[in-house]
């Protein structure tokens, strides 16, 4: 069964979710949405929300955070959401290199007290399993670009989103 073709708006932005013939999704699904963003870009993370919502509801995914964090942090960090920041892009180097994250996480030095400034992607979302860190969206790999959207198409159709294991 697909849920979603039920509806008869006509809308091409629809989310179709599979729910025959597969598990709910094993591990934990984050999603980080960033404040403060332009109109066009919240309503691309709006989509996001609502996917998220649909796949939750249709049982597919059971341990959903969404987080909210600021454009950009310098580190050292102040703590909460800052420290939280800055410690997931640390960890995301540790674990895939500083090249997947390029353009959707940037760094550069800063002045003063602080060691440097960490942009953060208006979107991102890490799929985490008993044994770490195992998706990441969005993401370099190989050549190819791993959008956000991606992962979402992969979880409404019951493809496997674990990119990182691999690297």
């Amino acid at each position: 069964m697909l849920r979603g073709l039920d509806t008869t708006d006509g809308d091409p932005d629809r989310v179709v979710v599979q729910v025959a013939g597969r598990e709910a999704l094993d591990g934990r699904l984050t999603v980080y949405l960033r404040d403060g963003v332009s109109a066009v870009v919240g309503e691309r993370q709006s989509r996001v929300r609502e996917t998220i919502g649909q796949l939750e509801s249709a049982g597919v995914v059971a341990d959903v955070e969404v987080t909210e964090w600021p454009d950009r942090v310098r580190t050292p960090a102040d703590g909460g959401v800052e420290a939280d920041a800055v410690a997931l892009y640390d960890e995301l180097v540790e674990v895939v290199g500083t090249e997947p994250l390029q353009l959707f996480f940037e760094t550069r030095p800063a002045t003063g007290s602080h060691g440097r400034v960490l942009e953060l992607p208006a979107i991102c979302v890490t799929y985490r399993t008993d044994d770490g860190l195992a998706g990441l969206y969005p993401r370099w790999r190989d050549g190819d670009h791993h959008s956000v959207e991606d992962c979402l198409e992969a979880l409404c159709g019951g493809d496997r989103i674990a990119n990182v294991r691999s690297d």
